[in-house]
């Protein structure tokens, strides 16, 4: 199949098919997610929302990912990749170190959950199912590493057991590939007989394990050929695990955190997976058990300010290089990362005059604030500085103004001006002005990183329509950098794509969307206010911390309908990745929960993309919400208005 000249159109793992061009576009810092020390012997639990990228890491670890890598390691595109899972010790020089055993629940497993059996005998049968599938996936892994064929080849994988794995089995245990591999078949086809069986069913016509005996079987001491280990270590690598019903779930954590497999074990679900009360309260507490839970967005957020943005930029050049067509070497040369050149001087200068005649207006030549202005007559930079200036000290005049009212009508000092000049401030005034006199704000590498928020795949589609414009434009022979305008012109209509489309992607979306809207409507006419007294913006709403835990106390919510409905509405945002959660944060002597928008809704709404100011709500005015939604005193005036 020819792959698209688009490589940003390739948002899911599995849907490139080629292993060579999935090894291109891998970013090697995507590996910060896992912690190397005791990667291998703890489980590991990664959780994301849609798009976060935990199918494409674990892909990584399969024998054909690996093998590819291997043999790719001298070239420019896979070097620092190679050298990175050299250092996990996944791979050398000689090859694969770890056999990477990957399976989906995708695969009907929830469907026997729908048995008219008792629990227990469903938990067995769950288990059988995947010790069957392991045990297939891993032969096959195991003669890949080895460069022999599946399954003419089993005969020539021994299965020893020491001891101490022989006494923990109640039953015996296949002494080569072949016997494990029709072993396996004839486990699976029994499972699969009983889903297909119309009969009732009885215990003597189910098989059933009571562990994952799979992860005692498979092991790198157990796994030979011709006497010699055929890998240094087992990886076992379920995936999906959100597509299992809520009690396969749990039984399953459970009984992978409590039994101490000898092998590595990497689970991987969504956040939609999490109950009210685990999302609420930004997952699972950290303890002995659940010590190794990565949530991929709070990772990248909670990192250096700039690793996301690095991983991005870093994976959008890694696509931009593999475009079919054209040749182009970063995705930064797409963007146009300035509008200070000649293309937009005659908008400052203009806007520049009209804000300049209303603060002597609105200051009406009193002495008070004659340094301040004289102080701007004399400001020296690009007409983008010196109109952002001017704009910043309209701002703090409105708020000395209110002020005033209760204090002396001292001059003011160029010393008070640089002291209130804060950076919100001057964030606030960029905003403010660019809106007002049509000037582009949403463009650039690095806003296009936090329109993101910390997630790879909506990167990659806000991403995918600018470099599609910038492909046709390099093929008609034209620049393919996009102006600023430009950027922002694509930007909008893909989000606002997106928008349109949100009720039909999500659960609850109609819902949600509503409620987004009030959150949108309100943090815009907050952010909107002459003064900025929430610079640079407000971009998120708060719940105190003990209406919090009303909304996570299932017996509470559950005797107030309007509580119910709101709960569930905040738990498909959060699942979502279209609230980003801070708890316990300290203000006016409370503690409370932050919801902030995702930053594309702040691009639809005409809000700032850098974390501002929030406002506090009670539980009763956002279910107020739900229904009759939040209306502002004055028209919004918003971008898609």
């Amino acid at each position: 199949m020819r792959e698209p000249r688009n490589p940003f159109r390739f948002r899911a793992s599995e849907h490139i098919e080629s292993e060579e061009t999935y090894v291109r576009l891998f970013s090697p810092d995507v590996l910060d997610i896992l912690r190397i020390d005791e990667v291998w012997e703890k489980p590991q639990i990664i959780r994301s929302a849609p798009g976060g990228g935990k199918t494409s890491l674990f892909r990584l670890f399969t024998p054909r990912s690996l093998l590819t890598i291997h043999a790719l390691r001298t070239r420019e595109h896979s070097k620092d990749l190679f050298r990175r899972l050299k250092d996990m010790d996944a791979i050398d020089e000689n090859g694969p170190r770890v056999l990477g055993v990957l399976l989906s629940c995708s695969q009907s497993f929830a469907t026997l959950d729908d048995l008219d059996i008792d629990t227990i005998r469903k938990q067995r049968l769950l288990l059988s199912l995947l010790n069957a599938r392991f045990v297939l996936s891993a032969l096959q892994g195991a003669l890949l590493l080895k460069g022999m064929f599946f399954p003419e080849d089993l005969r020539f994988i021994e299965i020893k057991l020491n001891d101490a794995a022989s006494s923990q089995s109640s039953r015996p245990v296949p002494s080569n590939g072949k016997e494990l591999y029709d072993w396996a078949m004839e486990l699976e086809q029994s499972v699969c007989d009983a889903l297909d069986s119309f009969a009732p069913l009885t215990g003597g016509s189910l098989p059933g394990h009571d562990s994952l005996i799979s992860l005692r079987w498979i092991t790198a001491h157990s796994l030979k050929k011709n006497d010699a280990p055929i890998t240094q270590r087992v990886l076992f690598m379920l995936d999906d695990l959100h597509r299992l019903t809520s009690s396969q779930r749990r039984f399953l954590l459970d009984e992978i955190i409590s039994s101490r497999y000898p092998v590595g074990v990497w689970l991987a679900e969504r956040l939609e997976a999490l109950d009210v009360r685990e999302l609420l309260s930004s997952g699972i507490s950290n303890g002995r058990d659940y010590d190794r839970i990565v949530t991929i967005e709070d990772f990248w957020r909670g990192s250096a300010s700039k690793r996301f943005e690095k991983i991005v930029s870093n994976v959008a050049d890694r696509r931009s290089r593999d475009a079919k067509d054209v040749e182009i070497g970063t995705f930064s040369e797409c963007l146009q990362e300035s509008i200070d050149g000649t293309d937009w001087q005659d908008d400052f200068h203009k806007g520049t005059e009209i804000v300049e005649n209303r603060i002597r207006k609105l200051t009406n030549g009193k002495s008070k604030y004659a340094e301040w202005i004289k102080e701007r007559e004399h400001y020296e930079g690009s007409h983008r500085e010196i109109a952002i200036a001017w704009r910043s000290l309209e701002i703090l005049i409105e708020r000395d103004r209110r002020k005033a009212q209760q204090t002396f009508d001292f001059a003011l000092g160029v010393e008070d001006l640089e002291h209130r000049e804060v950076s919100s401030v001057k964030s606030a005034a960029e905003m403010f002005f660019c809106r007002e006199f049509n000037i582009p704000y949403y463009y650039g590498l690095s806003r296009l990183a936090s329109m993101a928020s910390s997630n790879i795949e909506q990167f990659l589609w806000l991403s995918g329509d600018l470099f599609e414009e910038a492909v046709s434009a390099v093929l008609l022979k034209q620049s393919g950098q996009l102006s600023p305008k430009d950027q922002e012109r694509i930007l909008k209509k893909t989000i606002k794509d997106r928008w349109s489309a949100l009720p039909q992607q999500i659960r609850y979306g109609t819902e949600v969307r509503m409620f987004l809207e009030s959150v949108g409507k309100f943090s815009r006419w907050e952010t909107d206010k002459p003064n900025a007294p929430y610079a640079p913006g407000v971009t998120g709403i708060a719940i105190s911390m003990a209406d919090r835990e009303k909304l996570i106390d299932l017996n509470f919510i559950k005797k107030d309908e309007a509580l119910l409905r709101l709960s569930r509405v905040l738990s498909s945002c959060i699942a979502h990745n279209l609230f980003e959660i801070t708890l316990n944060q300290r203000c006016k002597g409370q503690y409370w929960m932050v919801l902030n928008l995702n930053r594309i809704l702040c691009v639809y709404f005409g809000l700032p993309l850098q974390y501002g100011g929030w406002r506090e709500k009670t539980l009763r005015e956002l279910c107020d919400w739900l229904d009759k939604r939040f209306a502002s005193p004055r028209k919004l005036g918003g971008l898609f208005s």
